[in-house]
């Protein structure tokens, strides 16, 4: 079966049995059909909540309607297949638009060209080539590549060794640190022993904020260790194809390998390495000088203990406050909020922005289907669009409120300016997205791979704070102030606020 055939039978799955049209915002009754929402609406009277399914005839209340998440998301990539994916088995590609062979590759946007697109106004000052000449020269831009990133991977693997080794060492340090304690602390008398207490509580919190380092360590090696190589990967698989095959998408693949960054991970942090030492002479200095004055220790004890433990009555200490660092975000304290508005040039064409820049909407109807805008910084056909300022330092702080049918439905967060507008958005951290996906009741984070975290606050109302020098991305409930969700990372240049708008209806409102 070609997938043409494929294609077409996927279509007859998402098709609306009343308007006969892929569906549009779908939603399913309680008989288990599914409708667009407003075919199944339409013929319902503002003060009748009864409607009956068309196929079944089955009477069902209008409130029981419930939006399909996963419909939502099939039509979406149905919608977005390209020319080349309904006919890869042709024998020919032919230009969709003069229906001509593609003969040339134009090098500036990395596309086909017919004869007729290259002799277009579009193209006129573009760099072009037979596909057979330019073939050649993206094998050796590939294998400069491919040798760039195996050199990154023996750099990685030398990087891992010494972090273990780091690690490691700590580890010893902290356990023969543990033990030293428990023997020269069987001498001494009662009060003593309530120090001893004291300085084994500090390693324990040591040893355990070695551990959770550790794991990030480990996490984030593991991670980057898997995504040069499916960079590797993709750049060898490049290799074995044709021609043609090479230079489909040769742009975006070559992106990615240049844009990998072998990012220095450290094992053990300065801070937490400080602390030890911090905790090593503190116990020396006990050892030494208590043994001659009891009496100053139990006045230099009370001391001790308020330097090391913040006031235990509002459960928190300083190595506590240092876990922010650490992927385990605390509640934002009062967060100063900065004015964000709306850029109308990198919104896609069927959302509707606000005169004052600070409300978007998508309100289409179901045959919507916008032509592709000429300017790059435009997003399509993903309906999205981004806000301004941008932050290149410091910190930003934003709220957007929500609203549409169910709640709305929608993406909210930050984005690289090095991340893609056009084409398949692959939504996640390694792409340059920082996201919430906010439907309804349901609240998740993108995080990689199609990865989705389910998070237990879905806010109507939801705060933005962004630490672009520590790397940080907080989320939280606006009208509740509760910590929702925090992404660490590595900011690359510039960041904008982003939106995506998924069902028609949905509308953001920023504030302030």
């Amino acid at each position: 079966m070609t997938s043409s055939q494929v294609l077409s039978r996927l279509q007859e799955e998402v098709i609306c049995p009343i308007c006969l049209e892929i569906l549009q915002d779908p939603v399913t009754i309680i008989c288990g059909h599914n409708f667009c929402f407003r075919c199944i609406t339409k013929n319902v009277g503002p003060s009748d909540n009864l409607l009956k399914c068309p196929l079944c005839k089955k009477s069902v209340m209008k409130d029981t309607l419930k939006p399909n998440w996963l419909l939502v998301n099939l039509v979406e990539k149905i919608q977005i297949l390209s020319p080349f994916e309904e006919q890869p088995e042709m024998q020919e590609l032919k230009c969709p638009k003069h229906q001509e062979k593609f003969h040339y590759f134009c090098e500036n946007d990395g596309k086909f060209l017919c004869v007729v697109c290259h002799q277009s106004k579009e193209h006129k000052l573009h760099k072009i080539s037979l596909i057979e000449e330019a073939a050649p020269k993206y094998q050796v831009l590939i294998q400069s590549q491919l040798e760039t990133l195996q050199q990154k991977e023996k750099a990685l693997v030398q990087m891992n060794v010494k972090g273990e080794q780091k690690i490691s060492e700590f580890k010893a340090q902290v356990k023969n640190e543990r033990q030293k304690i428990i023997q020269e602390f069987k001498h001494l008398h009662q009060v003593l022993q309530e120090e001893e207490k004291l300085l084994l509580s500090q390693v324990d919190r040591l040893d355990q904020e070695g551990a959770k380092e550790e794991k990030i360590y480990i996490t984030s090696s593991e991670a980057l260790q898997k995504h040069l190589g499916r960079l590797a990967e993709s750049l060898k698989a490049k290799q074995k194809m044709s021609s043609r095959d090479l230079l489909w998408d040769i742009k975006v693949v070559l992106y990615r390998c240049k844009a990998f960054q072998l990012v220095s991970l450290t094992p053990v942090s300065t801070d937490l390495e400080k602390k030890l030492s911090d905790a090593i002479s503190r116990h020396n200095s006990i050892v030494d000088t208590l043994k001659k004055c009891r009496d100053n220790l139990l006045a230099d004890k009370k001391k001790y203990k308020s330097m090391f433990f913040i006031d235990t009555s509002k459960n928190s200490t300083v190595l506590e406050n240092n876990n922010s660092k650490m992927n385990t975000a605390l509640e934002p304290e009062s967060p100063s909020t900065a004015p964000v508005t709306l850029d109308a040039t990198s919104a896609h064409p069927d959302l509707i922005l606000s005169q004052d820049l600070k409300t978007v909407k998508l309100d289409i109807g179901p045959l919507s289907n916008s032509a592709e805008p000429a300017d790059p910084r435009c997003f399509y056909p993903f309906r999205c669009v981004v806000g301004l300022p941008s932050l290149s330092s410091g910190k930003q702080t934003w709220e957007a409120e929500l609203q549409g049918p169910g709640g709305g439905a929608c993406l909210v967060g930050v984005v690289s300016e090095h991340a893609p507008r056009r084409g398949f958005l692959q939504v996640e951290p390694k792409a340059g997205f920082w996201v919430l996906r906010i439907k309804g009741t349901q609240c998740q984070a993108l995080i990689q791979d199609d990865t989705r975290e389910v998070l237990p606050i879905p806010p109507s109302k939801v705060g933005v704070h962004v630490d672009h020098d520590r790397g940080e991305v907080v989320f939280y409930d606006a009208i509740t102030s509760k910590h929702i969700y925090t992404f660490q990372a590595s900011f690359q240049g510039r960041i904008f606020p982003f939106f995506r708008l998924l069902y028609s209806g949905t509308q953001i409102t920023l504030s302030p």
